[in-house]
């Protein structure tokens, strides 16, 4: 059996989309998560997960449009005038002038926000792979990767080719460990059991793949948030329609979560 993460962003955005990753990881339909701790709905969401057996989960860091976890007056190139994290087209346009130092604090601090919840931290993944902005804030998700001994979700596979070679020195002088391919929608708005099975069959047998859902109940308030609406919905029935057909047993696959990687010890 070849092992597969399927694993679902943004818990803690809505609770109703906590509730949904919740029943996807308590029936086997998912087998990891991560945690936006930047939503108002993480401390509500990471009660529920911890009275349903659930102990931990890796980590999404964000860096764009909510409020930050520090003071906003402490991150005057990351934030608008009305303090809130700035959008991923504005930090993309000022990549270069965003201080660093800014980032790993905001980055630090939501690291202790989601550790004072009570969960444990798994592994560490980022919104819109906002790590992959710069090589320089690539950087600081390693080096917090190895101070808490946490795999890295190998999201520099979404870059162009030839912008991969100076993330991929970075990775190989770290300790950290990594997934491999990542599975996400391509030939639609949300990810179907056929893109599934197409971009599977194109994994090297080498490489441990993650496949990347948004599943989630709907709410007025995650229409306000994300334009990930309905889509969570139909992704939450793919997983299903693979479940319920046995697809993962049938084409020799093993769902597993984060820890089964192991810490930092290449």
């Amino acid at each position: 059996m070849r092992a597969i993460i399927i694993e679902s962003d943004d818990f803690g955005m809505t609770v109703p989309i906590s509730r949904a990753i919740i029943l996807g990881l308590k029936r086997g339909l998912l087998s990891a998560t991560n945690a936006q701790v930047t939503s108002p709905a993480f401390a509500e969401s990471a009660v529920l997960a911890q009275q349903m057996g659930i102990q931990g989960m890796g980590l999404h860091l964000v860096l764009d449009k909510d409020v930050p976890i520090c003071e906003p007056q402490s991150l005057p190139s990351l934030v608008t005038t009305t303090g809130r994290l700035a959008s991923y087209a504005n930090l993309q346009a000022r990549a270069q002038e965003l201080d660093i130092n800014e980032v790993r604090r905001e980055f630090q601090a939501q690291i202790d926000c989601f550790l004072a919840s009570g969960l444990k931290l798994t592994h560490l993944t980022s919104h819109h792979f906002i790590a992959t902005l710069t090589p320089a804030i690539y950087a600081v998700v390693l080096e917090l990767a190895e101070t808490y001994h946490v795999p890295l979700r190998h999201e520099v596979t979404k870059l162009p080719q030839k912008q991969q070679i100076a993330y991929q020195d970075l990775w190989q002088k770290s300790t950290v460990k990594t997934t491999g391919a990542l599975i996400t929608a391509q030939q639609g708005p949300y990810l179907t059991p056929a893109d599934i099975h197409h971009q599977l069959s194109l994994v090297d047998q080498a490489v441990l793949p993650v496949i990347l859902s948004h599943v989630g109940y709907l709410s007025s308030v995650l229409r306000q948030k994300s334009s990930l609406t309905t889509n969570r919905l139909l992704e939450l029935e793919t997983l299903k329609t693979l479940q319920s057909t046995a697809y993962w047993q049938k084409n020799g696959w093993q769902l597993i979560d984060y820890p089964v990687i192991g810490v930092n010890d290449r």
